[in-house]
């Protein structure tokens, strides 16, 4: 016989548990409700013989616990690593009894009004010619053929994109708001279809819960409800955009139909076409009228245009003679500052010929040519005796060089 540790008999027993018996569903009434820490929930299920322990984590919580609501519960059983205690892991929940459905409803329904789920602000207008709707529900539900055929039957052309979800039971709900996050990321539509077939207030849990009304909330799309029938209502219905009252009357609500707007298209043709004969008649006086002033208008434009051209012709030959007569008098005034000009040159030559022959023969090169000379001491010009000493350096200017001498004593 082996030997186990408490650890290893623990661990044993509890893979025992969740491999030999798997998934399970366990009915009962809650006691010892509590939660720790803001993020686990323990409770009890008893019946009037025994209890069960129960645990989850209070995100995987989707609706309103109280003490002794009668409830179903969806996990595996399992055994605390640490005590041995034995209890369910919980993953979902389902209400049971309208007593306690009607009551988790009423409470959800006045928190998420207070919220504004249920505005009628917010809510969007549905498109009037939508190109591609999605649709949500269940494959094997009668609503998915019903929408189907009435959305054939009423108007073509319309892209369908289907996401299969379960609309009751396990998962369900999880199902509804992945298929909401679908075409909010990956698949935009112009308007969202959310439907499934009457039922109990027990088989419409999924479309009364928190999580799928927040969906709605979010979606990018408008979203349009048919859930079961028109005596029924959800949480769904009131946070849609637009509650139909059977999954059939939702495709009705979705897409026009195609006489009715062949009809609209007719009639408004008529009526283009009336009001056009109506309005041509009641004008024909002033159209005319009109034409008749048109007509005279543009008679006289061209009189004026015809008047017009004949004074430019007017007036252009009289500058052309202008001109002409301006060339004349140009050219003989170009004559005349010709003569003017080199006169003018001739007689300024030869008087700056004249001053330079007087310039030149006043100037001290031409003394010095006729045998005088310049002596200068450093840069000053010796004029008396008196002005220089024995030793100075004299420089003597000739016509033609210069002599160096020094004074004797």
């Amino acid at each position: 016989m082996k030997v186990y540790s408490v650890s290893e008999f623990v661990t044993s027993i509890q893979r025992y548990l969740e491999d030999g018996l798997g998934e399970v569903a366990v009915q009962g009434e809650i006691a010892d409700f509590r939660k720790a820490q803001d993020r686990l929930i323990f409770f009890e299920l008893k019946d009037k013989i025994s209890r069960v322990s129960c645990f989850m984590m209070a995100w995987e919580l989707k609706t309103i616990l109280e003490e002794g609501m009668e409830i179903r519960v969806y996990g595996k059983p399992s055994l605390f690593k640490t005590s041995g205690r034995f209890h369910v892991r919980v993953r979902e929940i389902e209400l049971v009894g309208a007593g306690a459905l009607h009551k988790s409803l009423m409470v959800l329904k006045e928190k998420l009004d207070k919220e504004g789920l249920f505005s009628e602000e917010r809510k969007r207008p549905l498109p009037r010619f939508p190109e591609k709707v999605g649709l949500i529900t269940s494959p094997d539900a009668a609503a998915y053929s019903d929408v189907l055929r009435v959305m054939k039957n009423r108007w073509s052309g319309v892209t369908v994109r289907f996401v299969a979800c379960g609309v009751q039971g396990v998962g369900s709900i999880s199902q509804l708001v992945s298929a909401f996050k679908y075409f909010n990321s990956e698949e935009h539509v112009d308007v969202i279809i959310l439907t499934r077939g009457g039922g109990s207030l027990e088989d419409l849990q999924a479309f009364n819960s928190e999580d799928v009304a927040r969906a709605i909330f979010s979606s990018r799309s408008p979203v349009v409800t048919g859930v079961g029938h028109e005596r029924d209502w959800t949480v769904a219905d009131l946070v849609a955009d637009h509650r139909a009252s059977t999954p059939s009357n939702a495709a009705e609500v979705v897409v026009p139909e195609r006489r009715e707007i062949l009809f609209q298209i007719e009639r408004m043709a008529l009526d283009v076409e009336k009001n056009f004969f109506d309005q041509l008649a009641s004008r024909r006086d002033v159209i005319n009228e009109a034409m008749t002033s048109i007509e005279q208008y543009f008679q006289h434009q061209a009189l004026r245009t015809r008047e017009a051209s004949l004074r430019f012709a007017h007036a252009f030959r009289q500058y052309e003679y202008a001109v002409s007569t301006k060339r004349d008098s140009l050219a003989m005034l170009t004559m005349q500052l010709s003569d003017r000009i080199r006169f003018s040159v001739q007689r300024y030559s030869a008087l700056l010929a004249h001053q330079y022959k007087l310039l030149s023969s006043l100037s001290p090169q031409a003394t010095l040519n006729r045998g005088y000379s310049v002596t200068y001491k450093n840069t000053s010009v010796v004029k008396r005796s008196e002005d220089v000493r024995a030793g100075d350096s004299l420089t003597t200017r000739l016509a033609s060089g210069k002599i160096h001498s020094r004074v004797l004593p």
